[in-house]
């Protein structure tokens, strides 16, 4: 397998797990939805758009443009993430779609909100936003299990076996 057809794995997990958990996102009351926990983003609706901010401001940062976050309050309803977040993915798709090994080995210099500049190879980068979200999956796992509300496991080898078809979850 090369670093293409990893990296568009990954990103096949990635998405996968996140329609999980805004599956579960979307049985929440307005009350659970927006309830402060204390977490890194307090709540279940801020930390889904957080997650799908970062993701889009690594794709604005590969692209040499300034990535600025979304603002949590532009996203009333789960239904507004999932329909903003399905752009996003299309767009990252896309972007997976048309490189290459040596595009993906490229340095790309950014600079982040606190205005440090780094330069990496493009791929590993490109890890970041699955890695990101995986640690948030997390943290709403916790906030979904303080308001006893069900959620599906998400690690990756629950994806593969799902993929595979020797187990469905």
């Amino acid at each position: 397998m090369n670093l293409v057809e990893y990296l568009t794995e990954l990103y096949d997990y990635n998405y996968w797990a996140n329609k999980r958990y805004l599956a579960v996102a979307e049985t929440l009351t307005d009350e659970q939805l927006f309830r402060k926990q204390g977490h890194s983003w307090d709540s279940v609706q801020a930390t889904l758009v957080h997650m799908m901010s970062s993701e889009r401001m690594w794709q604005q940062r590969w692209r040499g443009e300034k990535g600025e976050f979304l603002d949590p309050k532009d996203f009333p309803t789960v239904a507004s993430i999932r329909a903003y977040w399905a752009d996003v993915e299309k767009t990252m798709r896309a972007f997976l779609a048309e490189q290459t090994e040596e595009t993906l080995q490229r340095a790309v210099t950014y600079t982040n909100p606190k205005g440090e500049t780094f330069t990496l190879p493009l791929w590993q980068m490109v890890v970041q936003p699955p890695n990101h979200n995986t640690h948030h999956r997390g943290e709403l796992a916790a906030m979904f299990a303080l308001m006893n509300v069900p959620h599906p496991e998400e690690e990756i080898i629950q994806y593969f076996l799902d993929k595979s078809g020797q187990k469905r979850f």
